[in-house]
């Protein structure tokens, strides 16, 4: 499992930044995005991941990769389980350890930071900490929908996951 982590959030989480220049592929399992995400309570964090390619969205309160990223593996298998997809739990394949490295592209940059302002309005609904419904915010996001300018066209990560689950049962 790859992640690549914006400056901020491995400087909060005291790694050092390490440069991987390869490419993603576009084939699964894909690449973690993470960038931190303020909750509209005083020293609240939650960590946002973004899946390429299929655009998923996971959210895991704390502020330190080293703390949260354990729980991956758990929301992941939630989030698709929730929503029917289990069965393409194996093919994102989450390693126990896993590599982390600066981001490198501007394009998910741009997508995190698009969504990030529609993370924070919904982390602010509710009105104690302990109401955030954190999966409800995921469902949410299966169903936003990004822009692809070289493609010229809209993706929904739940129209992705549908391809992906019709692909498995097709071998």
């Amino acid at each position: 499992m790859i992640i690549r982590a914006t400056a901020k959030l491995l400087n909060i989480s005291r790694i050092k930044p390490v440069k991987n220049l390869a490419d993603f592929s576009g084939t699964m399992p894909g690449e973690w995005y993470a960038s931190i995400v303020s909750l509209p309570y005083a020293g609240k964090f939650a960590i946002h991941f973004l899946h390429t390619p299929t655009f998923i969205t996971i959210l895991v309160p704390g502020k330190s990769l080293n703390n949260v990223v354990p729980n991956i593996p758990d929301k992941l298998s939630s989030l698709l389980k929730r929503n029917g997809f289990l069965q393409l739990r194996e093919i994102f394949i989450l390693d126990p350890k896993p590599e982390i490295f600066a981001t490198n592209s501007r394009s998910m940059l741009g997508h995190m930071n698009q969504i990030k302002y529609n993370l924070e309005y919904h982390l602010a609904l509710p009105e104690t900490l302990e109401l955030t419904n954190y999966e409800a915010i995921e469902d949410i996001h299966l169903r936003y929908m990004f822009g692809i300018p070289k493609k010229r066209e809209y993706l929904k990560p739940i129209e992705i996951l549908k391809d992906l689950s019709k692909n498995l049962l097709n071998q």
